[in-house]
């Protein structure tokens, strides 16, 4: 690991000030990743400012070759990447190499072959007849210097797919990663530096809470990428908007499963155990409550409490390993809080929800809660740990109805047998992404989007629909035929007065006989339209004229 050193310019800067490291699962040092002033943040700015221009007109084939370097680089290397991963968060060496590693593999493959299609300029339709002879386009332009504001429970994967986006929109970029995870987005340097990336085009730079505001206010910024609470994405929005700098704020959630009684128990089952204690629940996209048909709950407890008492929690570098640590104390003491405020309000806790007294870290047994209701904070506020609590529902609208009594709308799952139930949850439930008989998975879709409504966020990431959040759409007009003047322009005389008296109906009545009554009335002013309207735009216009 690079010790007090960050990344700018393609050089690694040693820091007077340093950030330490703790391990989750020993609490013991995992070393001192560099601090950076805010000379050196205004440094890093400067860096991606002054590589924008070249960077911006790089060859699309430039930056595929960049990338696909990127891709040998982090396969060569992918076991070193997930036990950093394992070492700096705590997550089991398995899942470091499915979820972040696979999912970052993945993602430069999408970048890879979507570049093209991504980039390129898409033709307009008009639906104005009188505009048919012209063509309309929407070009993509990459925006400028890129700020990306990472988070400690997805430190490798979420700032990598952030990256490469950027970086495929043609943008420069200054990476904040989490001061509780810094070696991992330090990593993401090493591995661009290894693949040729010019210089200036991405700068890592691990700081305090002070240096990061000072960026997100610095006036060169274009846009900005923050992937974190809620609490702190409002303080990146209150920030950004003196500049009325762009913003993606992928945020908190507190993403239901609904669980139909003629759904497969057995993979329901698994799935609600997977999707809520992956990362240790440590995922704005975890499943944080589940409702399940009053018929068959008993049985889905039963099912979801045996899968649970058998995970293993220890050291994620040991084999054979489920659950790792909490990231940090006070995420740990968030938990307990609300698994305590659960007990104390009638909840039932079957199992878990105790600290793991002989172990050093920040460990605490999966917990699986009953007798819920939602005037407890373990329904309505993100736990962001190890808690399954249960709830009963008795048709689909209640469950929609729970599913939306939420400050969040992220994710959520759907657990049916039945594809019309399936496709009237679907369009009742509030959330960015609804999975059918999964959960989670659409963010190691490269394809999909992420991002939520409410308090989980504004604007999307990843897939062809985030792609353009870190673009600017120019809309281009192309008008090359040979009619002059055109019939809109001056002179505004009695003439064009009643010949647009006379054509309103043709273009915009309801009625065909009314449309025709209008062609008619202008045969007078065919001259007129002649001159300054191709007659080829009537024609290709009668289905949009004669449409009610």
């Amino acid at each position: 690991m690079i010790e007090n050193r960050i990344f700018i310019h393609n050089e690694w800067k040693k820091t007077i000030d340093s950030i330490e490291s703790i391990n989750p699962s020993t609490l013991e040092t995992v070393g001192h990743a560099g601090s950076a002033s805010s000379e050196d943040c205004r440094k890093a700015v400067q860096a991606a400012k002054e590589a924008y221009p070249e960077w911006k007109d790089t060859p699309i084939r430039s930056k595929k070759a960049f990338l696909k370097k990127a891709k040998d680089i982090l396969l060569k290397r992918s076991t070193e990447t997930g036990r950093l991963i394992t070492l700096e968060k705590g997550s089991p060496l398995p899942e470091s190499m499915s979820v972040e590693v696979m999912s970052s593999l993945e993602a430069l493959d999408y970048y890879i072959h979507s570049m093209d299609q991504l980039l390129k300029p898409k033709n307009m339709k008009h639906n104005v007849v009188l505009f048919f002879h012209k063509k309309g386009l929407f070009h993509f332009h990459s925006m400028g210097p890129m700020l990306v504001i990472s988070p400690w429970n997805f430190p490798f994967m979420i700032p990598f797919l952030d990256i490469l986006a950027g970086l495929t929109a043609g943008n420069t970029l200054v990476m904040r990663p989490s001061s509780t995870t810094p070696f991992c987005g330090l990593h993401i340097g090493e591995i661009f530096e290894e693949a040729g990336l010019p210089p200036g085009v991405l700068n890592i730079v691990p700081s305090r809470t002070q240096q990061a505001e000072e960026m997100i206010t610095h006036p060169d910024f274009h846009m900005i990428s923050f992937t974190g609470s809620t609490s702190t994405g409002k303080r990146v929005m209150e920030l950004a908007s003196r500049n009325l700098t762009n913003i993606n704020l992928e945020l908190g959630g507190k993403d239901p499963m609904i669980v139909l009684k003629d759904a497969d128990l057995n993979k329901a089952a698994y799935g609600a155990v997977w999707g809520a204690f992956m990362n240790c629940g440590q995922s704005c996209g975890s499943v944080e409550r589940v409702y399940v048909d009053r018929d068959i709950i008993d049985s889905f407890i039963e099912k979801i409490t045996a899968l649970t008492k058998n995970l293993r929690v220890g050291d994620p570098r040991d084999e054979g390993i489920d659950i790792g640590p909490m990231v940090t104390l006070s995420q740990l003491e968030l938990v307990e809080e609300h698994i305590l405020d659960a007990r104390e309000k009638g909840a039932e806790i079957l199992c878990g929800g105790e600290r793991i007294q002989d172990l050093p870290g920040y460990f605490i047994r999966p917990a699986v809660l009953s007798k819920v209701n939602h005037s407890m904070k373990i329904m309505k506020e993100e736990t962001f740990g190890p808690v399954l609590p249960v709830m009963p529902f008795s048709s689909l609208d209640e469950a929609a109805a729970l599913a939306n009594d939420s400050d969040f709308g992220l994710t959520a799952s759907v657990w049916t047998e039945n594809r019309k139930d399936a496709h009237y949850l679907t369009s009742k439930i509030e959330t960015g992404t609804v999975t059918i008989n999964d959960h989670m998975s659409s963010f190691s879709e490269p394809g999909a989007i992420w991002g939520g409504i409410k308090q989980s966020g504004i604007g999307r990431c990843h897939g062809p629909i985030g792609f353009k959040d870190l673009v600017y759409v120019k809309y281009v007009s192309q008008d090359f035929s040979n009619k002059s003047p055109r019939i809109w322009w001056y002179p505004y005389d009695k003439n064009l007065h009643e010949l647009l008296n006379k054509s309103f109906p043709l273009f915009y009545s309801n009625r065909l006989g009314q449309k025709f009554r209008s062609m008619v009335s202008l045969t007078p002013y065919l001259s007129r339209i002649k001159k300054g309207i191709p007659l080829s735009n009537f024609i290709k216009g009668l289905p949009r004229l004669l449409r009610k």
